[in-house]
């Protein structure tokens, strides 16, 4: 219902893996747990079975003790009728050994109609049986207890007493119930004339109507309970898999993913189960977070492994300068005191220089944990902007480099802090100055963003511009487009890391793109004061 679906996975070197869901198994282990007794799948089947085989027992419980009390209750109902015939016809026959003493038959005409399915008793009203079935042995249990019961039962008849009873029988008998009924003989069949007798007709020990049908229904219902069973395993089957197979392929997608493969999803069906489908958005969402989570993980070691790298190499530099000069002052090979006092200034500016570097670290990390706290005020950017330039003014002058500012006298004051600003405004200046060829042209514009909240500036040059994949690495510590650079010529690649993170904290943005004519553009965003 849910095919997992997967990307490439991602490299899992730099992360640790997690244990694994399904625990390694083979795939012959995972079908042996589809199957097995704790599978969920299974249990379900059985289940359902199981309430399809206590609503067949009931049902089929149900039905044949209603059909055989119906059976049994129109059995004696019809015995009843017949034996009156019976009595009825022997009443008109000739009267010779229903008045006296026992006879040795009775007369064959009187049965013509050929009840084989019945055993026909006949009692004279001396109380002596003038006729009964003879048994294959005269020791047979079935005919000795019928004699006995059907015996009593003729007797009451001889008074007058018409009667209809059950066989005894086996305990389990209720549905092969076998019947009698016994009428009194009236003289030429008139209720009102003299009793001459009483007869009594049985059903069959063996092969009686009553056996042969409950027979009948009971392999009709045996067969129908056993189609029953396998149609309802079948369908169990069908129901439990149309349920379990998502719930498959989602533990599927979870060892996936504990095995690394991150970019394990899993589809979503619309005829799904709501609850299956929200169980399915839910782990693709989870998925989507724990994906984006590594990968910012993943990064931020590879950043964490640059920043030892190039800070390892940043204060590698001015702390062998210095502890080449100091061994050369201390070892005598500097002894002319010109030469003493330049290598002492040499000292001084790499320490410099290094207590320099110490000092952007810390500020980046003050700003990136929110420990600097701003001293925001109404600040006109266009006085900032003219104060900065005037400080690099020099530098400009010497690189023959053009300025162009057209930054509108109405554009409205930010809310900033109006230092941190100037830092920010020096850096991108100072950054905009390296990379500008001499005679170039640096370029300041700014507007008003539409929504009125926010300013836009942007500062541009000249210079070589940067590649499309460089444009969000610069903002990095460390990072510089060009690897070969060293702090004396590129910078210690602070610089943008500072700018972005003070204007991370302001509530701006800043983006690198391309110039329009060629070179490299940065435009930032700050919050407009209100008014």
């Amino acid at each position: 219902m849910w095919p997992a679906t997967s990307n490439n996975a991602p490299d899992t070197s730099a992360t640790p893996a997690l244990p694994a869901i399904n625990g390694g198994s083979t795939d012959g282990q995972r079908r042996w747990r589809r199957f097995s007794p704790r599978s969920l799948r299974v249990q379900m089947a059985v289940g359902s079975v199981l309430i399809a085989l206590g609503a067949l027992a009931l049902v089929a419980l149900t039905t044949l003790v209603v059909n055989s009390i119906s059976f049994n209750d129109y059995q004696g109902t019809q015995l009843q009728g017949e034996v009156n015939q019976v009595a009825d016809l022997l009443g008109r026959a000739p009267s010779d050994g229903l008045t006296g003493e026992p006879v040795g038959g009775v007369p064959p005409g009187a049965f013509a109609r050929g009840r084989f399915t019945l055993n026909i008793w006949v009692m004279s009203t001396s109380g002596q049986l003038a006729f009964a079935p003879q048994p294959e042995l005269n020791n047979d249990p079935v005919y000795t207890s019928d004699k006995a019961t059907i015996t009593a039962a003729l007797q009451r008849g001889l008074q007058g007493h018409e009667e209809t009873g059950a066989l005894p029988g086996p305990l389990l008998s209720l549905f092969a119930q076998r019947y009698y009924a016994v009428a009194p003989i009236h003289l030429n069949g008139d209720p009102s004339q003299p009793i001459t007798g009483a007869v009594a007709l049985s059903t069959l020990p063996r092969q009686s109507r009553a056996a042969i049908f409950a027979g009948r229904v009971q392999s009709a219902l045996l067969l129908a309970t056993i189609a029953a069973i396998l149609l309802a395993a079948l369908l169990a089957m069908l129901f439990s898999r149309r349920l379990t197979r998502p719930l498959a392929r989602l533990t599927e997608a979870s060892g996936r993913m504990a095995a690394g493969d991150y970019a394990t999803r899993v589809a979503v069906r619309e005829r799904a189960p709501d609850e299956m489908q929200r169980l399915a958005h839910s782990f693709n969402d989870m998925a989507g977070a724990l994906e984006s989570d590594v990968a910012k993980l993943r990064r931020q070691e590879q950043l964490r492994r640059e920043l030892v790298a190039n800070v390892s190499h940043e204060l590698a530099t001015p702390l062998t300068a210095i502890q080449g000069f100091t061994e050369a002052l201390l070892d005598g090979v500097v002894s002319d005191p010109a030469d003493r006092d330049e290598t002492a200034r040499l000292i001084a500016r790499e320490a410099a220089r290094l207590k320099r570097l110490v000092g952007q670290l810390q500020q980046v990390a003050r700003y990136e944990d929110g420990a600097e706290t701003l001293q925001r005020a109404p600040v006109r950017v266009q006085a900032l902007v003219a104060e900065t330039l005037a400080v690099l003014a020099p530098e400009i002058e010497r690189k023959g480099v053009t300025v162009v500012n057209t930054l509108p006298d109405d554009l409205p004051p930010a809310l900033a802090d109006g230092d941190r600003l100037t830092e920010i405004l020096l850096n991108l200046f100072d950054n905009a100055l390296r990379h500008t060829p001499e005679g170039g042209r640096i370029e300041v514009d700014g507007a008003a963003v539409a929504n009125g909240n926010t300013l836009r500036l942007s500062i541009g040059d000249t210079g070589p511009g940067i590649a499309p994949a460089d444009r969000e690495r610069i903002f990095e510590r460390f990072y510089r487009v060009d690897a070969s650079r060293s702090t004396a010529t590129g910078g210690s690649g602070l610089g943008l890391a500072i700018v972005r993170s003070l204007l991370e904290v302001h509530g701006g943005t800043i983006t690198a793109d391309e110039r329009p004519g060629g070179g490299a553009r940065f435009t930032f965003t700050l919050p407009i004061a209100p008014a």
